[in-house]
Formats: C-alpha cells, structure tokens, sequence
C-alpha cells in the first residue's frame, strides 16, 4: 500500500515511513469489519506485537476502539476514523 490514510498520522508519537504505511494498511483491513490482533497482523505482515502497539497508539487518539466478542477482542475504526477513511 503506497496511499498513506490521513488518520494513520497521529500527534502522540513520531510518523516515520514504516509506521504510516501500516497504520494506512491496518485501517483498510478493519473498516469494512472488526479483525482480531492475529487477523489483522496476518492481512498487514506484521508482527502481533507491532500491530497490537499501533492499535493501542490509534486508540488513544481515538481511532480505532476494541470491543469484545464470544471471548476474542476485536478491533474497528470509530465514527471518527470511518469518516476520515471516507473523506480520504
């Protein structure tokens, strides 16, 4: 993926290159449905580890949020990251 999302940049941490790209990557997989951490890292070629870090970053700029389902937590893009994946 070459686009970078405008929701990938994010103001708590630094945006280099890499990061951008799969936060752009991570968004594209879970706004059209919730993923897993394993299903997402799987879609990106990442890490779990990298993909749960850049979860946690996105959801403390209010992102991304998680929610629990039949015990596996899955991720979605918020009201605001949908729209901004939108305007995109």
């Amino acid at each position: 993926m070459s686009e970078v999302n405008p929701r990938a940049y994010l103001y708590r941490i630094r945006n280099v290159k890499k990061g951008l790209d799969t936060r752009s990557r991570i968004l594209h997989l879970i706004k059209s449905k919730p993923l897993t951490i394993r299903k997402i890292s799987e879609g990106v070629g990442r890490s779990a580890s990298s993909i749960r870090r850049h979860l946690k970053n996105m959801e403390a700029e209010g992102i991304v949020r998680s929610q629990k389902y039949k015990g596996r937590l899955l991720w979605m893009v918020t009201g605001i990251g949908q729209k901004a994946i939108e305007e995109a």
